[in-house]
Protein backbone atom coordinates (compact mmCIF):
# COMPACT_ATOMS: atom_id res chain seq x y z
CA UNK A 1 0.00 0.00 0.00
CA UNK A 2 3.09 2.35 1.08
CA UNK A 3 4.48 1.39 -2.41
CA UNK A 4 1.44 2.31 -4.27
CA UNK A 5 0.76 5.56 -2.35
CA UNK A 6 4.93 6.37 -3.51
CA UNK A 7 3.74 5.48 -7.23
CA UNK A 8 1.09 7.63 -7.36
CA UNK A 9 2.83 10.64 -5.33
CA UNK A 10 5.61 10.30 -7.97
CA UNK A 11 3.31 9.96 -10.92
CA UNK A 12 1.66 13.46 -9.84
CA UNK A 13 4.74 15.27 -9.66
CA UNK A 14 5.60 14.13 -12.85
CA UNK A 15 2.51 15.33 -14.29
CA UNK A 16 2.36 18.73 -13.05
CA UNK A 17 6.34 19.38 -14.27
CA UNK A 18 4.99 18.64 -17.53
CA UNK A 19 2.21 20.10 -17.27
CA UNK A 20 3.71 23.77 -16.12
CA UNK A 21 6.77 23.11 -18.56
CA UNK A 22 4.17 22.96 -21.46
CA UNK A 23 1.85 25.89 -20.63
CA UNK A 24 5.28 27.80 -20.06
CA UNK A 25 6.34 27.31 -23.24
CA UNK A 26 2.88 27.71 -25.40
CA UNK A 27 1.81 30.29 -23.18
CA UNK A 28 5.05 32.50 -22.64
CA UNK A 29 6.01 31.45 -26.22
CA UNK A 30 9.52 30.34 -25.23
CA UNK A 31 10.63 29.17 -28.96
CA UNK A 32 9.28 32.42 -30.47
CA UNK A 33 9.68 35.97 -29.73
CA UNK A 34 5.70 37.10 -28.64
CA UNK A 35 6.43 40.75 -27.75
CA UNK A 36 7.20 42.92 -31.30
CA UNK A 37 8.21 46.59 -31.05
CA UNK A 38 8.48 49.00 -34.31
CA UNK A 39 11.45 51.47 -33.80
CA UNK A 40 12.35 54.62 -35.54
CA UNK A 41 16.31 54.72 -36.45
CA UNK A 42 17.58 58.17 -37.70
CA UNK A 43 20.14 59.26 -40.17
CA UNK A 44 21.89 62.75 -40.58
CA UNK A 45 22.36 64.62 -42.15
CA UNK A 46 20.25 63.42 -44.70
CA UNK A 47 21.77 64.23 -48.18
CA UNK A 48 21.02 62.02 -51.05
CA UNK A 49 24.85 62.95 -52.35
CA UNK A 50 27.90 63.81 -50.40
CA UNK A 51 31.87 64.10 -50.93
CA UNK A 52 34.40 61.85 -49.87
CA UNK A 53 35.19 62.71 -46.07
CA UNK A 54 32.46 63.92 -45.30
CA UNK A 55 30.75 62.41 -42.35
CA UNK A 56 27.33 60.58 -41.97
CA UNK A 57 25.45 59.85 -38.47
CA UNK A 58 23.41 56.92 -37.86
CA UNK A 59 21.39 56.57 -34.37
CA UNK A 60 18.98 54.62 -32.34
CA UNK A 61 17.85 56.52 -28.96
CA UNK A 62 14.14 54.94 -27.49
CA UNK A 63 13.00 54.55 -23.76
CA UNK A 64 13.56 51.31 -21.75
CA UNK A 65 9.64 51.26 -21.32
CA UNK A 66 8.15 50.67 -25.12
CA UNK A 67 4.74 50.69 -26.33
CA UNK A 68 4.28 46.95 -28.49
CA UNK A 69 2.22 46.53 -31.57
CA UNK A 70 -1.04 46.15 -29.14
CA UNK A 71 -0.38 49.51 -27.62
CA UNK A 72 0.49 47.91 -24.55
CA UNK A 73 3.32 49.78 -22.74
CA UNK A 74 6.05 47.09 -21.80
CA UNK A 75 9.00 47.87 -19.49
CA UNK A 76 11.91 45.84 -21.76
CA UNK A 77 14.90 47.19 -19.60
CA UNK A 78 18.24 45.45 -19.12
CA UNK A 79 18.06 43.39 -22.52
CA UNK A 80 21.22 41.57 -22.79
CA UNK A 81 21.08 40.88 -26.46
CA UNK A 82 19.50 44.12 -27.86
CA UNK A 83 21.55 45.40 -31.36
CA UNK A 84 21.57 45.51 -34.72
CA UNK A 85 23.69 43.83 -37.60
CA UNK A 86 24.09 46.99 -40.24
CA UNK A 87 25.25 45.73 -43.69
CA UNK A 88 27.17 47.97 -46.07
CA UNK A 89 26.87 47.46 -49.86
CA UNK A 90 28.01 49.58 -52.48
CA UNK A 91 25.84 48.91 -56.36
CA UNK A 92 28.10 47.65 -58.88
CA UNK A 93 27.74 49.50 -62.27
CA UNK A 94 24.55 51.17 -60.05
CA UNK A 95 22.84 47.75 -60.56
CA UNK A 96 20.54 46.30 -57.78
CA UNK A 97 22.12 42.96 -58.46
CA UNK A 98 25.71 43.28 -58.58
CA UNK A 99 26.52 44.12 -54.80
CA UNK A 100 29.91 44.30 -53.49
CA UNK A 101 30.32 44.30 -49.28
CA UNK A 102 32.00 47.83 -48.50
CA UNK A 103 32.90 48.29 -45.00
CA UNK A 104 36.07 48.69 -46.27
CA UNK A 105 34.86 51.76 -48.19
CA UNK A 106 33.92 54.13 -44.76
CA UNK A 107 35.79 55.05 -41.72
CA UNK A 108 33.13 53.43 -38.98
CA UNK A 109 33.65 55.16 -35.39
CA UNK A 110 31.55 53.86 -32.66
CA UNK A 111 29.96 56.80 -30.76
CA UNK A 112 27.44 55.15 -28.62
CA UNK A 113 26.81 50.97 -27.65
CA UNK A 114 29.73 48.05 -28.13
CA UNK A 115 30.85 46.85 -31.31
CA UNK A 116 30.11 42.80 -31.77
CA UNK A 117 32.19 40.33 -33.26
CA UNK A 118 30.78 40.52 -36.92
CA UNK A 119 29.62 37.16 -38.66
CA UNK A 120 30.69 38.89 -42.25
CA UNK A 121 33.42 41.85 -41.42
CA UNK A 122 33.29 42.76 -45.37
CA UNK A 123 30.26 43.28 -45.34
CA UNK A 124 28.06 43.50 -41.44
CA UNK A 125 29.23 45.66 -38.46
CA UNK A 126 27.00 43.74 -35.59
CA UNK A 127 26.49 46.31 -32.77
CA UNK A 128 24.34 46.14 -29.04
CA UNK A 129 23.21 49.28 -27.60
CA UNK A 130 24.63 50.81 -24.14
CA UNK A 131 21.47 51.62 -21.71
CA UNK A 132 21.71 54.81 -19.09
CA UNK A 133 19.28 56.75 -18.01
CA UNK A 134 16.47 54.94 -18.99
CA UNK A 135 17.02 54.72 -22.89
CA UNK A 136 19.10 52.10 -25.30
CA UNK A 137 21.45 54.54 -27.03
CA UNK A 138 22.91 53.45 -30.25
CA UNK A 139 25.27 55.90 -32.41
CA UNK A 140 27.80 55.71 -35.10
CA UNK A 141 29.90 58.39 -37.66
CA UNK A 142 30.19 57.19 -41.01
CA UNK A 143 32.85 58.73 -43.15
CA UNK A 144 32.91 57.53 -46.97
CA UNK A 145 36.74 57.06 -48.60
CA UNK A 146 35.59 56.31 -52.22
CA UNK A 147 33.12 57.66 -54.69
CA UNK A 148 29.74 55.68 -55.78
CA UNK A 149 26.67 54.65 -55.00
CA UNK A 150 26.34 52.95 -51.02
CA UNK A 151 23.79 51.66 -48.95
CA UNK A 152 23.36 50.59 -45.41
CA UNK A 153 20.63 49.17 -42.94
CA UNK A 154 19.90 48.52 -39.77
CA UNK A 155 19.09 44.75 -38.92
CA UNK A 156 16.11 44.10 -36.83
CA UNK A 157 16.49 42.12 -33.95
CA UNK A 158 15.15 38.95 -32.77
CA UNK A 159 14.77 36.74 -29.54
CA UNK A 160 15.54 39.95 -27.48
CA UNK A 161 15.38 38.73 -23.76
CA UNK A 162 15.13 40.42 -20.10
CA UNK A 163 17.71 39.90 -17.18
CA UNK A 164 18.41 36.59 -18.76
CA UNK A 165 15.42 35.16 -18.70
CA UNK A 166 14.53 33.35 -21.67
CA UNK A 167 10.86 34.16 -21.69
CA UNK A 168 9.07 36.52 -23.15
CA UNK A 169 11.19 37.08 -26.14
CA UNK A 170 10.48 40.29 -27.89
CA UNK A 171 11.87 41.81 -31.38
CA UNK A 172 12.55 44.86 -32.30
CA UNK A 173 11.93 45.85 -36.45
CA UNK A 174 13.80 49.22 -37.61
CA UNK A 175 11.98 51.56 -39.62
CA UNK A 176 14.11 55.06 -41.18
CA UNK A 177 10.74 56.32 -43.21
CA UNK A 178 9.50 57.71 -40.81
CA UNK A 179 12.79 60.06 -39.65
CA UNK A 180 14.80 60.03 -42.75
CA UNK A 181 14.33 60.25 -46.70
CA UNK A 182 15.99 56.95 -48.08
CA UNK A 183 16.55 58.45 -51.49
CA UNK A 184 15.00 54.75 -53.05
CA UNK A 185 15.38 56.84 -56.38
CA UNK A 186 19.32 56.09 -56.40
CA UNK A 187 18.22 52.85 -56.30
CA UNK A 188 17.79 51.17 -60.17
CA UNK A 189 14.31 50.60 -60.65
CA UNK A 190 13.24 52.42 -57.48
CA UNK A 191 11.71 55.13 -57.93
CA UNK A 192 8.96 54.82 -55.95
CA UNK A 193 9.50 52.09 -54.03
CA UNK A 194 7.82 52.33 -50.67
CA UNK A 195 10.34 52.04 -47.95
CA UNK A 196 9.36 48.67 -45.83
CA UNK A 197 12.64 48.49 -44.15
CA UNK A 198 15.75 50.71 -42.94
CA UNK A 199 17.58 51.11 -45.75
CA UNK A 200 19.33 54.04 -46.73
CA UNK A 201 21.02 55.05 -50.16
CA UNK A 202 23.28 57.88 -50.96
CA UNK A 203 26.15 58.58 -53.53
CA UNK A 204 29.48 59.91 -52.83
CA UNK A 205 31.23 61.87 -54.77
Amino acid sequence: MVIKIKIIIALICIYFITVFSTCKKNILGCGQSNIFFTIDAKVYPDKDSINIGDTIYAEIDIPTTLKDKNDDMVDYSKANNLGTDMGFLKLVNDSSVQVGDAVNDFGIQLISGKEVVSSNPLRLKEYSFEETGGRYIFKISIVPKSSGTFSFNFGNAANVIRNGNSCPKAEFSFLLRNTTDQHYYLFPSGSGVAPAGADYYFYVR
